[in-house]
């Protein structure tokens, strides 16, 4: 291990939480505010990161970099499965790494259409873990798109598109109405009260 890691605690054995031990990267003017975790393979964290810019994407490991966001939203795919393996992950707690903050869970449709009732249920069991859950439909031009590095990008703040501007070049309503949710939970949550900090 390098000097420079040396300050971090080992990585617990038990195999089921993976740490990112190198920092977050930088894809735009600023550091990345959120991190986005997958519960399981192909939750969906790539493409949510890549259209939100306050966020970074670490895969399936809990961001252990103490110089980079350690504010993090768990997603998995609504199913049975994903649902379990995000209930897994968020029971972890005792496994995250020292100063790691889970802030939400981000749960993906599976398919289009109605979300089947047992799922449903479930879905508002797990999310009990977390202080918030952002629920994202199934987006079908999501699936023809072949380069995530060239989804289009939501800002905080963005204007609202103009009324001929539509995808590609612009990001899916519901994906820019819930990444300013979790801008505005995050804001709430964790900054005092009051905050006029002029």
């Amino acid at each position: 291990m390098s000097a420079a890691y040396d300050h971090y605690p080992e990585q617990p054995a038990s195999g089921e939480t993976r740490w990112r031990r190198e920092p977050l990267p930088v894809t735009g003017p600023y550091p990345p505010l959120f991190a986005v975790m997958g519960a399981h393979g192909f939750a969906g964290t790539t493409t949510v990161a890549q259209m939100w810019a306050p966020a970074a994407d670490t895969g399936l490991c809990w961001p252990a970099h103490h110089g980079t966001t350690q504010l993090v939203l768990v997603c998995a795919r609504a199913t049975i499965t994903g649902l379990r393996r995000a209930a897994t992950v968020l029971r972890a707690a005792d496994q995250v790494p020292p100063g790691v903050t889970v802030c939400g869970l981000i749960l993906i449709a599976a398919r289009p259409g109605r979300i089947p009732k047992d799922i449903a249920r479930y879905a508002g069991t797990v999310a009990e873990l977390v202080p918030h859950r952002y629920d994202l439909d199934w987006i079908e031009p999501l699936m023809t798109h072949a380069d995530p590095a060239r989804l289009p990008l939501w800002t905080p703040g963005d204007p609202p598109p103009g009324k001929k501007t539509s995808w590609p070049q612009i990001v899916p309503e519901q994906i820019a109405t819930v990444g300013q949710q979790i801008c505005a939970d995050l804001r709430a949550d964790h900054h005092p009260s009051g905050g006029d900090r002029s």
